[in-house]
């Protein structure tokens, strides 16, 4: 699997969902997003490699990245207001997309 196309396409969708779920808030979160993805891009190297060699199962690699879902800090979000359910949602929804992106690209 190349790692690389995976990490663009999820990203690619993130970016997406920010920009359904929050308008015009969406342009002032893509940077906070793209820091967090680059930020964490080392981590999702290293456990998709483990899921792909089958250490790791889908369950496991989604725990793995809930454990991260609070170093996802949307500081542009906060400030714009947004509440922390619909913060919290949104954080919740990336993560899926990443563990189906990744384990779509994996099969």
């Amino acid at each position: 699997m190349d790692f690389k196309n995976v990490f663009e396409a999820l990203k690619t969708d993130i970016l997406e969902l920010v920009k359904d779920r929050f308008d015009e808030e969406g342009t002032q979160v893509r940077k906070d997003i793209e820091d967090f993805l680059e930020g964490s891009k080392d981590k999702l190297m290293r456990w998709t490699s483990l899921l792909e060699q089958g250490a790791l199962t889908p369950a496991e690699f989604e725990l793995l990245l809930k454990s991260q879902k609070d170093l996802l800090v949307i500081q542009s979000l906060q400030r714009a207001g947004i509440s922390k359910i619909k913060i919290g949602l949104f954080k919740n929804e990336a993560i899926k997309i990443i563990v189906n992106k990744t384990v779509t690209a994996l099969i």
